[in-house]
């Protein structure tokens, strides 16, 4: 009984390791990355007030304007319709999101493939006060992880071009090696099996 319950937790354990472990999807990391452009703009516009917001990007990136909004708004700030209700305007635009694999390597002599994923966002913010427009800045904000070269398919959002990217090429020599260790391995383990039988 009790090598049962030690087998269950065991397993429950390594189930939930790797739920935890679940990799970020390139859209929810390009989320992240407005959550930190949102955080800089913060900062510039000094205090938690009703504010007029006009987001502006490509139309490419349209589907990203809701989580700006929605940034500010976690932040504390209350979204205003009209620009003449608040007491500032902040002009945020978005100007490019993009994601790169920049590099594949092996994971160990029978680990998988993986790959160098670098996002980036880039943009600017500015205030408009009754006094004109201070603090306009620019903000590049970038991360970079790896992934598995299995997991693009769940990270990839195949209707959001942004979120997609080339896969560099592949490393031939890793690829072959595997299937040259396990193939001797074999041979190896029969001839061995023949040689202490005949004996």
């Amino acid at each position: 009984m009790k090598t049962v319950s030690a087998i269950l937790f065991f397993s429950i354990t390594i189930c939930i390791s790797s739920l935890s472990a679940q990799t970020k999807s390139n859209l929810e990391v390009i989320y992240s990355l407005i959550d930190r452009s949102v955080a800089k703009a913060d900062s510039a516009i000094g205090g938690k007030q009703n504010i007029f917001l006009s987001v502006t990007n490509p139309q490419t990136l349209d589907v990203l304007k809701p989580r700006v909004q929605e940034a500010f708004n976690s932040k504390g700030y209350v979204l205003l319709g009209q620009k003449d209700e608040a007491r500032k305007s902040i002009d945020y635009t978005l100007v490019s999101a993009k994601v790169e694999y920049k590099d594949s390597f092996s994971d160990g002599l029978f680990g998988g493939t993986l790959l160098l994923r670098e996002i980036s966002l880039a943009g600017s913010f500015s205030v408009e006060a009754g006094s004109g427009i201070i603090n306009p800045q620019w903000f590049s904000e970038t991360i970079t992880d790896t992934v598995n070269l299995d997991e693009l398919n769940s990270i990839e959002n195949q209707a959001l071009p942004f979120t997609q990217a080339p896969v560099p090429s592949l490393p031939l020599l890793s690829n072959l090696w595997e299937p040259i260790i396990v193939v001797g391995t074999l041979i190896v383990t029969v001839v061995l099996l023949f040689t202490v039988r005949s004996k």
